[in-house]
C-alpha cells in the first residue's frame, strides 16, 4: 500500500509518503525537507520554495506569502499590510498584484505550489496515481475545503481526502500501537498561527472536546530578533534600517535563519552582507539572549495555553503532542510541559507530524479499498464509519467474556486469552452466532483471534499455544448489514 500526505501551512509545506505500512518525509529538489509556500513572480514565470523565497529580499513586491490565509477568504478579513504586493477582491477570490503588470488568483498560485510538492512526491512514489491526504485546519470552512482540493487535484494529486491536522498528528503516532483511552491535547504553534486541540479517544475513536486557534506563530520571534539586529545595527551607524524594505526584508530572513539554528545550537551567527548603504551587520546571537528578546511573544503563547488547562482543570491530559515547526524551539518546549506537570509531552518532528499522519492516513485508504472513494465529508462534515451492532462476548463454562465492546469501528481485530474449557460459544446480543470445541489438557493455553470486518462478517481462529492446533471459524455477515 501507498500514499501521500501533505501539510500545507502559511510558511511552508510538507510531503510524507506511506509505502508498506510506514510513513516518511520526503526531501524536494532542493534536499531541504520543507518547501516554502511562497510565490514569486519574475519575467513572467511563477517560482516557488526556495527561489520564491529569495525574491522577497530582491523583489518583495513581487512576492507573496501566508497563501493559506488568503485561500478562499475575503480581502476585509485578511492583513494586507503584511504582504508587500497589492492584494485586490476579484468576485469571490483575492487577486494579487504584482508590480501593477501581472495579476493572478490565490487559487492559481497555490496550485503553482502543489505543482511543486507533485514533482516532490512524484521523485519518491513516481507519477503513478497515488491515494492523496491533505491536513486542513479543524474550522476549514466549505469553501476553503473545495478550494484547496481543486488545486491539488489541478497539480495532478489523487485526492482522497481531507483531515484535520490536529487528527493527522495522533494518527502518525497512534498507526503502530492503539492509543489508550482518555484525553489528548494537540498544541500546534506554526510560522503566523498556532491551535490547541482537546481530543477524546476512546475505543480508537477521535472526537474534538475543544479546539481554538490564535494568529501568533513563528514571525513574532522573527521580528522580535529582527527589532533587535536593526536597533544594534542603528546605533552603531547612525540610522534607520527598518525604513528600507529591501533591508529590513533581510534583517527578517536572518532573524528566521537564527530561530531554526538556536533550536539545536547554544550561538548563531547573524551576517549580512551589504545590508545598507554598503555596510554589513555582523552579530552573534546566543540561546539565553534569543529566549530573553523572544520573552514577551512566549508569554502570549503561554497565557492561551493556560487558558485552555484552566477551562478542561477537570479532564486529565494523558499527553501533550506538540506540532508546528515552532514547537522546536526549546524555550517553547519548556513551557508547554511546565503546563502539563503530570502529562507525557510528546516532540518527535513537530514540523513533520501531520504531514506523516496525512500519509499514514492514505495508507490506509489504499489497504482498504472498499473504504477508497467513500472518505468525502459530507454536508455536515462527518464520515459514515461502520461499528459493530452489539457486544460480541465469549462464553468458556460459566465464564464470559467481552471480546468486543458494541459501536467499535470497523475493521477491527483483537486477540483475548480464554479461561479453561472444551466448548467455546461465541455470542452477539446475548445470541449464539458460533460455537467450536478443543480438545485442550492441562498445558494447554488457549487464546481467540477476532478480526471483523466492515460488513460485520467475523474470522475467528482458536489457537492451543501447547499442541498449537487451530480452529478457524467463519461467521458470515448478518442479513442488512
Amino acid at each position: 500500500m501507498s500514499g501521500i500526505g501533505i501539510a500545507f501551512g502559511n510558511s511552508s509545506a510538507y510531503v510524507s509518503v506511506c509505502r508498506d505500512g510506514r510513513s516518511e518525509t520526503v526531501a524536494n529538489s532542493a534536499g531541504e525537507r520543507s518547501t516554502a509556500t511562497v510565490v514569486a513572480h519574475q519575467e513572467g514565470e511563477l517560482l516557488t520554495g526556495t527561489p520564491a523565497v529569495q525574491m522577497t529580499v530582491r523583489q518583495p513586491a513581487n512576492t507573496v506569502h501566508s497563501l493559506k490565509s488568503l485561500l478562499a477568504a475575503k480581502l476585509e478579513n485578511v492583513d494586507s499590510a503584511a504582504q508587500s504586493c497589492k492584494l485586490e477582491q476579484h468576485g469571490e477570490e483575492i487577486i494579487v498584484n504584482f508590480s501593477n503588470v501581472t495579476r493572478k488568483g490565490v487559487s492559481a498560485l497555490v496550485k503553482c505550489v502543489f505543482e511543486n510538492l507533485k514533482e516532490t512526491a512524484d521523485s519518491a512514489l513516481g507519477e503513478d496515481k497515488h491515494n492523496t491526504v491533505i491536513s486542513i485546519p479543524l474550522t476549514s470552512s466549505t469553501e476553503f475545503k473545495n478550494t484547496i482540493k481543486k488545486c491539488a487535484i489541478s497539480a495532478g494529486f489523487h485526492v482522497q481526502d481531507l483531515i484535520p491536522e490536529s487528527i493527522a498528528a495522533l494518527l502518525s503516532l497512534d498507526s503502530a500501537t492503539p492509543p489508550s483511552d482518555g484525553y489528548t491535547a494537540v498544541v500546534r504553534v506554526g510560522g503566523s498561527s498556532m491551535s490547541l486541540t482537546v481530543v477524546r479517544v476512546l475505543a480508537g475513536m477521535y472526537s474534538v472536546v475543544d479546539y481554538i486557534e490564535e494568529k501568533l506563530g513563528g514571525n513574532l520571534f522573527d521580528r522580535s530578533v529582527g527589532k533587535f539586529l536593526c536597533d544594534d545595527f542603528n546605533r552603531k551607524n547612525k540610522c534607520k534600517v527598518e525604513e528600507n524594505p529591501r533591508s529590513y526584508s533581510k534583517v527578517l530572513k536572518a532573524s528566521k535563519a537564527a530561530k531554526h539554528n538556536l533550536s539545536t545550537m547554544n550561538t548563531a551567527e547573524c551576517n549580512i552582507e551589504s545590508l545598507f548603504d554598503g555596510m554589513d551587520l555582523i552579530a552573534n546571537l546566543s540561546r539565553p539572549r534569543f529566549e530573553t528578546l523572544i520573552q514577551n511573544d512566549l508569554n502570549k503563547i503561554k497565557e492561551i495555553v493556560q487558558n485552555m488547562v484552566t477551562k478542561h482543570n477537570t479532564l486529565t491530559m494523558n499527553r501533550v503532542v506538540l506540532t508546528g515547526g515552532t514547537c522546536k524551539v526549546p524555550k517553547v518546549q519548556s513551557i508547554i510541559s511546565h503546563l502539563f506537570p503530570n502529562s507525557t509531552v510528546i516532540n518527535q518532528t513537530p514540523d513533520e507530524i501531520i504531514s506523516l499522519g496525512a500519509a499514514t492516513h492514505a495508507g490506509m485508504i489504499s489497504k482498504f479499498p472498499s473504504v477508497s472513494g467513500k472518505a468525502e465529508l459530507e454536508a455536515n462534515s462527518t464520515v459514515g464509519i461502520p461499528l459493530t451492532p452489539s457486544d460480541i462476548e465469549v462464553r468458556v463454562g460459566d465464564n464470559v467474556t467481552r471480546a468486543v465492546a458494541k459501536n467499535t469501528p470497523l475493521p477491527f481485530k483483537t486477540e483475548i486469552e480464554l479461561p479453561e474449557g472444551n466448548v467455546i460459544v461465541i455470542e452477539a446480543a446475548g445470541k449464539c452466532i458460533a460455537k467450536a470445541e478443543v480438545a485442550g489438557s492441562d498445558d494447554s493455553k488457549v487464546s481467540l483471534h477476532i478480526e471483523i470486518q466492515e460488513d460485520c462478517s467475523i474470522e475467528a481462529i482458536i489457537k492451543d499455544s501447547f499442541t498449537n492446533e487451530r480452529t478457524a471459524v467463519h461467521i458470515p455477515a448478518p442479513s442488512g448489514a
